[in-house]
């Protein structure tokens, strides 16, 4: 739980520091991009600051294309 109060602080910090000047500056696509970006990535950190486990899809590429890895860099004699 206190992972999860953590990230929220965190968030929330980041949020403060970079949401006005983009709200003053009129910059409304970026503001946008900076928050469905840090949205995805908090509601990413929640589930995991909480110990579920969580589906990155940095692990299935990994398990496709290691074997065509090996079969390509390390060919058998």
């Amino acid at each position: 739980m206190a992972g999860l109060f953590i990230l929220v602080v965190v968030y929330t910090i980041i949020f403060l520091l970079d949401v006005p000047p983009l709200v003053r500056r009129r910059a409304w696509r970026e503001l946008l991009a900076f928050a469905v970006l840090s949205l995805m990535g908090l509601a990413l950190g929640v589930p995991w600051s909480l110990g579920h486990k969580i589906f990155f899809p940095s692990e299935a590429l990994i398990k496709f294309f290691e074997p065509l890895a090996r079969l390509v860099l390390d060919p058998q004699e």
